[in-house]
């Protein structure tokens, strides 16, 4: 969890601004008690959800579980990561048993429900071939319904939440047979009472590969918009992009609202986690999803009060710095109340973060 103090935020013109307080150079008690109503607040009348992923004994995103411990998602959804495509299209179980330590057993679903009103276990595919290895065969996607919706019924979780991704590569036709997976894996998951949630990419006007409302019109009860790495729109020989900056958050969660305006079924996905990058930025070198406890060891990392006041970027709220010709951005508590009060003054109720594990920060109140 971040060291860093709560923030204010105040929305100003096309983005937002933020104004830090509580950092050691705020005084009184007004300013004091203002913090103190920010932090108790800043969740307020949000359903909170949180994506896991699975690693061996000993690594970092086994903290996870430690850290849901907290009740952070007490009445909201816990995600991890149960089932991965492989290249031929087939669905794989990542279960404890083969040493995935947020994977599936009886123990890590009794162990969810215990900390979450939801558990929505995620099937994950990466590549362009990998989901259409699977959607684009019947025999495949009839399997993978099958395998899917078996098993959260037997373990009584609450649905499943698909992310297939790499979407700007696929083709008409993989597109068309998603929408058909999907709208096979809603009418099973509904035949029992369990919902959809499909994972979505961040858009901010029509494209040819995605198409919001066509794919919640396949039955899916939450889409879920993933508003982060935009650092990956970088322009050419420019300081890379923020994870999130402000406006374009904004930006994507408006353009969402137009095709999906029904507030409880769209989710917005912030980030928790980091990125460096060579500066100028060279998007064939960024590395992504840094947790927190590498993050602390990257060259010239503070957690003094007034520099990481210093590097806090106004665009965004994230943590800035370049040392030795890299770039290091991660978004902490302050950043992320911030971005969560974005997406509130637009009316948004259900928020997910990407992720827990490896001490990612986490929002106050």
């Amino acid at each position: 969890m971040s060291a860093t103090a709560v923030c204010a935020v105040a929305a100003v013109s096309a983005g937002f601004t933020v104004a830090n307080a509580g950092t050691g150079t705020g005084t009184g008690l007004k300013a004091q008690a203002g913090a103190a109503l920010q932090q108790k607040s800043a969740t307020s009348g949000v359903e909170l959800e949180t994506w896991l992923y699975g690693g061996s004994t000993g690594d970092s995103e086994c903290t996870a579980a430690s850290e849901y411990a907290d009740n952070r998602v007490k009445n909201g959804a816990l995600k991890p990561e149960y089932w991965s495509v492989t290249g031929k299209g087939k669905v794989t179980l990542e279960s404890a048993t083969s040493g995935s330590c947020n994977g599936y057993s009886a123990a890590n679903v009794a162990d969810l429900k215990a900390h979450s009103a939801y558990q929505y276990p995620t099937i994950s595919g990466m590549t362009t071939a990998d989901v259409h290895a699977l959607v684009s065969s019947s025999a495949n996607r009839s399997a993978a319904v099958s395998q899917l919706s078996s098993l959260v019924s037997s373990a009584g979780l609450s649905g499943v939440d698909v992310d297939l991704e790499d979407y700007w590569s696929w083709s008409t036709a993989d597109f068309g047979n998603y929408k058909t997976f999907l709208g096979q894996l809603a009418t099973a998951l509904h035949a029992n009472g369990k919902k959809l949630l499909v994972d979505a990419p961040a858009m901010t006007e029509d494209a040819s590969f995605y198409d919001y409302a066509a794919v919640s019109a396949e039955g899916v009860d939450e889409l879920e918009i993933m508003a982060y790495d935009e650092e990956f729109d970088t322009p050419d020989g420019s300081r890379c992009l923020p994870i999130t900056p402000y406006a374009w958050l904004k930006q994507v969660t408006q353009y969402a609202q137009s095709k999906v305006p029904d507030p409880s079924r769209l989710v917005i996905g912030l980030p928790s986690y980091g990125i460096s990058a060579p500066d100028p930025c060279d998007l064939n070198n960024v590395t992504g999803n840094i947790q927190f406890s590498a993050m602390k060891k990257s060259p010239g990392f503070s957690s003094n009060a007034s520099t990481i006041a210093a590097r806090r970027d106004p665009s965004s709220g994230e943590i800035r710095w370049v040392s030795g010709g890299t770039l290091y951005d991660y978004v902490d508590s302050t950043a992320l109340n911030a971005k969560l009060a974005v997406l509130t003054s637009l009316g948004v109720t259900k928020v997910s973060v990407w992720s827990l594990g490896g001490g990612n920060p986490w929002f106050t109140g």
